[in-house]
């Protein structure tokens, strides 16, 4: 495959571990004149390269790659512009789970804190529910990105201005934890979360949810739940 972001066909990766619901995360979250449908499958960036928005340049984004083995990772992802022959940043990348060397990584521009510029994101670990993800914030001030952490792949609500993570655990789904970010004064605050675990009573489960109220979390349901029959 071409080290470039692939096309709008090869979005979705082809295993089956990537979040349903996460399609909608890169098909709204990304403003018309992007050079790039979303992130994608890539074996690799020598370089990947796309703009943040349309008042600047493209960027050049090379991965820093560590093989072992048959297995490799990306340690680092190197920034450089047409403009400079060096790179003027080197993202760290830690805690990535290695994969096989036919496998491809999923990396791209997503704008997640909806100022109409493309940040930038990384699967860092995947399995067959759940997939993680670093992610980078681009401040048009300084043109650099800086990190915001690891995440469960966030799905964009572009209408509500939120990003929303579900992570599946056991008994069938019944185990689970939903949470609700929002960006206030710049910075991500958890706005709602939902957790639902298993009781000392077969097939019953307690569901907790809580919601910000006056910059302060509290109990909003607290609810027993049986599997669906």
């Amino acid at each position: 495959m071409d080290s470039r972001i692939a096309k709008h066909t090869s979005i979705v990766p082809s295993a089956c571990w990537f979040p349903r619901l996460a399609l909608i995360t890169f098909l709204c979250a990304f403003p018309a004149w992007a050079q790039l449908p979303a992130p994608s499958d890539v074996n690799d960036c020598h370089p990947c390269s796309f703009s943040p928005g349309k008042d600047f340049p493209a960027y050049n984004f090379t991965f820093v790659v560590k093989a072992n083995g048959d297995r490799r990772e990306v340690t680092g992802i190197q920034v450089s512009s047409p403009s400079e022959e060096k790179p003027i940043q080197t993202l760290a990348v830690s805690g990535m789970e290695p994969i096989g060397k036919e496998e491809t990584f999923f990396f791209g521009g997503v704008d997640i804190n909806f100022d109409g510029l493309l940040d930038l994101m990384l699967i860092t670990r995947k399995g067959v529910a759940n997939a993680y993800a670093a992610y980078w914030l681009f401040d048009p001030r300084t043109k650099m990105f800086t990190s915001l952490g690891t995440y469960p792949v966030f799905r964009v609500d572009a209408q509500k201005s939120r990003l929303l993570t579900y992570e599946r655990g056991g008994s069938g789904g019944m185990i689970h934890e939903a949470k609700e970010y929002a960006f206030e004064k710049g910075k991500l605050t958890l706005m709602k979360d939902e957790k639902q675990d298993a009781t000392a009573r077969p097939n019953v489960f307690r569901k907790v949810v809580r919601e910000r109220v006056n910059g302060v979390l509290k109990v909003v349901k607290t609810e027993m739940v049986r599997p669906p029959q």
